[in-house]
């Protein structure tokens, strides 16, 4: 009889002990789909955290190729403005072959600058039927700097000087003038000239528009030589780009405008 209560109590041991190591084994083994799971989850916060490091280099290296055409000045303090969450502020300013409010260049290329740059960048029209010199002298020139731009593309009123018989030298003075009181507001902003559009049977005009040119390299100012995409000035093709009195382009002359421009100011 202790015989038999040996055997019994010995089995029951033996069981105790086996089970104990297979509850031991099944707390602490890892099933091949927790290690998955796990993995996976692993994976997707690297993952994560490897987008969160390099969308800032990616969406700067973006913009970097959109400026690509921009003066260099432009393009460091962009660069410094979007890194800083500010809106980089650009104005266009010229006499009233802008188009501003008939759906010209200018709007066009406000337009397109949007949709390329969002909230990035601010875009703001200043259109005036003036010369060079009554805009330097009035508050027109005032209204453009209390918009506190960064970036001004500036059409000096070319065609306007030439029908008010100003003096190619004192639009370059004008000029001068102005772009020493951008800077004395912000040491930081960048001035871009363009020309007026051109017009078909001119002769001194074109001249002026040369000298224009000419000032701007040897000021070292950007210059937009937009009429390279237009008829040249000879071909009489140019009169179906202009309005009757040549005075302001029409839709043609203002998407050909619109796209030159474009074509600068948003790099492929």
């Amino acid at each position: 009889m202790k015989n038999f209560f040996l055997i019994i109590l010995t089995i029951f041991s033996i069981a105790f002990l086996v089970f104990g190591y297979v509850h031991y084994q099944h707390r602490t083994a890892v099933s091949p789909l927790a290690s998955a799971v796990e993995a996976e989850g692993t994976s997707d916060a690297l993952q994560e955290n490897s987008s969160q490091e390099t969308e800032p280099e990616t969406t700067s290296k973006h913009y970097s190729d959109l400026i690509a055409n921009w003066p260099e000045e432009g393009k460091a303090h962009f660069i410094s403005k979007t890194m800083s969450n500010e809106p980089f502020k650009m104005a266009v300013v010229g006499s009233s072959a802008l188009g501003a409010e008939d759906g010209g260049w200018s709007e066009q290329l406000k337009t397109n600058l949007q949709e390329a740059y969002g909230d990035l960048l601010e875009v703001e029209l200043f259109e005036y039927d003036t010369t060079s010199i009554e805009f330097i002298n009035s508050s027109q020139s005032e209204e453009v700097l209390d918009f506190a731009p960064d970036l001004i593309l500036y059409e000096p009123f070319s065609l306007n000087d030439n029908s008010g018989a100003v003096a190619p030298s004192d639009n370059h003075d004008s000029i001068d003038i102005f772009l020493s009181n951008l800077q004395a507001a912000n040491e930081e902003a960048a001035l871009i000239l363009q020309p007026t559009h051109p017009i078909f049977g001119a002769t001194y005009y074109p001249i002026q528009v040369g000298e224009l040119q000419a000032f701007a390299e040897s000021s070292s100012i950007p210059y937009l030589d937009h009429w390279t995409a237009w008829p040249a000035l000879e071909d009489e093709e140019l009169k179906d780009y202009v309005n009757s009195s040549q005075d302001e382009p029409n839709e043609k002359g203002h998407e050909i405008w619109a796209d030159f421009l474009t074509s600068y100011f948003i790099a492929e």
